[in-house]
């Protein structure tokens, strides 16, 4: 079933096997990123995080694009706070650590390509699937602005501070081969396969116990940001709680 309309700029669609699939829906746009995506995503997260976590979230772009970045055809200012002019990039962070924190396993399905903030997005998710032909770019520096949504952090982390920084620096196109090959994607598949992939996924995630998936991102989740000890007593904590569970 559906939870919002179909003219909505993003679809939250909860499908069998309990997948929810959170479409970026605004085609003639390149599914660029505006407030009101931004505001779409994050009420479908308040709608999910007060339920029982699903099995697992997808993330997509209708029509075969994932997102062009954030809307550079809209003002990204509102109201008169002391960094109103970047009111959209401190929603879109919101959501992008909302996304990244959230208890349930998140596979980023990108056909055509993600741009911007809208690579950001598909970093904070736990798996990328990614179509062949797809494309990533990072074009800040030759707009004269910064990168947003965390993605400095994104790529820093994961692929080290030399050859982020000539992504970051150049601006240049990453192809879906050189993505995957650098860890940033999981799996590469044919054009126009990306969603049907992740949703042939989603399912055997965990093996049905959604709870041991829960506590497993939350320990994947900290183990970016603590030390072994650190990450061995929260273990411990968790292994009580499952093997109560069995």
């Amino acid at each position: 079933m559906s939870d919002a309309k179909p003219a909505t700029d993003v679809i939250c669609d909860r499908l069998a096997d309990d997948i929810v699939c959170l479409t970026i829906n605004r085609p003639k746009a390149r599914n660029a990123l505006s407030f009101t995506v931004w505001e779409g995503l994050a009420e479908a997260l308040d709608r999910l995080e007060r339920e029982t976590p699903p099995r697992a979230v997808i993330l997509c772009g209708a029509e075969g694009f994932f997102s062009a970045g954030g809307d550079i055809k809209l003002p990204p200012a509102r109201g008169d706070g002391a960094l109103h002019r970047a009111a959209r990039v401190e929603l879109a962070q919101r959501v992008i650590h909302r996304i990244r924190a959230f208890p349930a396993p998140t596979i980023a399905a990108v056909e055509g390509g993600a741009i911007g903030i809208a690579w950001s997005l598909v970093l904070a998710c736990d798996m990328v699937i990614c179509a062949s032909n797809a494309r990533f770019q990072a074009p800040f520096a030759n707009l004269g602005i910064v990168p947003d949504g965390g993605l400095v952090w994104f790529l820093t982390r994961r692929l080290g501070r030399y050859q982020a920084s000539e992504i970051l620096f150049s601006g240049r196109v990453v192809e879906a081969a050189e993505a995957h090959s650098a860890g940033l994607v999981t799996r590469l598949v044919d054009p126009g396969q990306a969603v049907a992939t992740a949703l042939e996924l989603a399912p055997a995630l965990g093996s049905g116990n959604r709870k041991a998936l829960e506590l497993i991102k939350r320990l994947v989740n900290l183990a970016e940001s603590s030390d072994l000890a650190s990450l061995n007593a929260t273990e411990l904590a968790y292994g009580h709680i499952t093997q109560g569970e069995r």
